[in-house]
């Protein structure tokens, strides 16, 4: 019996190590998926309410009556309900083997770029056993909401932009299929995350700068000697985008990807253009970096104080969504303003302001682990260990802590290839972020770049002192 499992063993993963590593986390996730379920409330209703849309085959309807949100969750959600009627089972279940089914593709696209550094198999264990362990991380699996299904796209993109940086700088390369799997990356996170269409071209921008400077060339030959490379991903990313954005606009008259962006985006700017920097402003807002904004912040501060800081207050300032409504009423769909025309005007009325708002903000992105379970009612064991406010507090601080100290490392390990990409594509990922108001779940899409990154770091410290080691032996 022993040696028929250790040949199971070999044919499913040659490496022992890395077997168990993705084999542990499975077994607890079946545990969990058996023994949990989600509640519906708040974001996530609006999912469901798509889904049973796209599910029904009311597809016109998805497009009448938006902008809604981003299709790609909500066609999941529905295509978990397609497959639990088909097997007979609760929908739940299968929406849940497929959040799982994103989260051990994210785990083995971190496996794949580890690997491209020769990282030790332990360090590659390690980190995969922390990404299918990770409190918050399984609890994206096993909630009704879409940042699981952003998991696997951007360390993807990662990948793919370093073959896709080299298919530029090498004139003769005819392998396009770098260039395709970067932009279908970029595409499906946009899908999923609106954001992503501002993310996609920034990123992509970086990389024709980053080739160019890279292939020796002046701008203008480098641009005649790569134009198609160029203007492939570029087509691959807005055909499909701008297509559905059409399609909005000839059902609801509305040239958008989405409902949510400019509406929540421009009440962060009141918010913070309505916040002087005191001391009182400033202490209360570096306190709440940690993402429970009661603690330590209610330690501190009071309660108002610190829930002006969170996600809520800005949907309290109507003012801006109001008066865009007043002027846009009379106008017919092809002529209506766009709440973004005036958004310049509220960065630049107060910049400095912005500027450390938006900077303080975007510490939240590292704070994104927690015990803390949102939306997902666990057995009483793990739900007295992940809700106790000192873990909470904890986890969050001192993971937090650990996810700055990786990134500033690798600010000074710019030179490998791999860290280089990821911190370009985190730091634009958080730059976007944060010019609204974060709350925890956003910060949960930017956790496997930040696990990689800092996988990533330790690769490349420990080959460095066991370069050293060797040198002075």
């Amino acid at each position: 019996m022993n040696k028929f499992s250790s040949l199971i063993i070999r044919l499913l993963c040659p490496d022992p190590v890395l077997f168990w590593a993705y084999m542990l986390p499975v077994l607890y996730w079946i545990y969990l998926t058996l023994t949990t379920n989600f509640v519906l409330v708040f974001d996530s209703e609006g999912y469901y309410g798509l889904a049973h849309l796209f599910y029904n085959g009311h597809w016109v309807e998805y497009f009448r009556t938006g902008p809604n949100r981003e299709p790609l969750y909500p066609l999941i959600v529905a295509a978990s309900m397609v497959t639990g009627k088909w097997l007979g089972i609760s929908y739940t279940y299968t929406l849940k083997i497929f959040s799982f089914g994103f989260l051990i593709a994210t785990m083995m696209v971190v496996q794949q770029a580890l690997k491209m550094i020769k990282t030790s198999r332990w360090i590659v264990a390690a980190t995969i056993l922390y990404i299918g362990f990770s409190p918050i991380l399984v609890n994206s699996a096993l909630c009704l909401y879409s940042e699981i299904a952003t998991f696997p796209w951007l360390v993807a993109a990662v990948l793919f932009s370093i073959y896709y940086l080299r298919f530029l700088v090498d004139a003769g390369s005819k392998d396009f299929i770098p260039a395709i799997g970067l932009s279908l990356c970029l595409l499906g996170f946009t899908f999923v995350k609106g954001i992503g269409e501002g993310l996609g071209p920034l990123f992509l921008i970086w990389l024709f700068w980053h080739a160019w400077r890279r292939c020796g060339l002046k701008l203008l030959p480098f641009l005649r000697q790569s134009k198609f490379k160029i203007l492939l991903p570029l087509l691959i990313f807005y055909a499909p985008l701008l297509s559905f954005k059409s399609l909005n606009y000839a059902f609801n008259g509305h040239f958008n990807l989405t409902n949510r962006g400019d509406i929540a985006l421009g009440g962060t700017l009141i918010q913070r253009t309505q916040s002087p920097l005191t001391m009182e402003n400033f202490l209360t807002h570096l306190s709440t970096v940690t993402v429970s904004y009661g603690s330590p912040c209610t330690h501190f501060f009071s309660v108002e104080k610190c829930y002006y800081w969170s996600k809520s207050p800005d949907d309290y300032f109507r003012e801006f969504k109001q008066q865009f409504d007043q002027q846009n009423i009379s106008l017919p769909p092809s002529k209506r303003m766009t709440i973004s025309n005036s958004m310049v005007g509220l960065l630049m009325s107060h910049p400095f302001r912005q500027i450390f708002y938006t900077l303080s903000e975007g510490l939240k992105m590292f704070f994104w682990q927690t015990s803390q379970g949102a939306f997902v009612v666990y057995p009483v064991w793990l739900e007295k260990i992940f809700n106790t406010p000192n873990v909470v507090v904890f986890m969050s601080l001192v993971t937090g802590g650990f996810c700055v100290l990786g990134f500033l490392t690798a600010l000074a390990l710019l030179r490998n290839e791999l860290i280089l990409v990821t911190v370009v594509l985190t730091g634009l990922l958080i730059l976007l972020y944060s010019l609204d108001n974060i709350i925890h779940r956003y910060a949960i899409g930017a956790a496997p770049l930040i696990v990689l990154l800092n996988a990533s770091c330790l690769s490349v410290l420990a080959a460095k002192l066991k370069m050293r080691f060797k040198q002075r032996n």
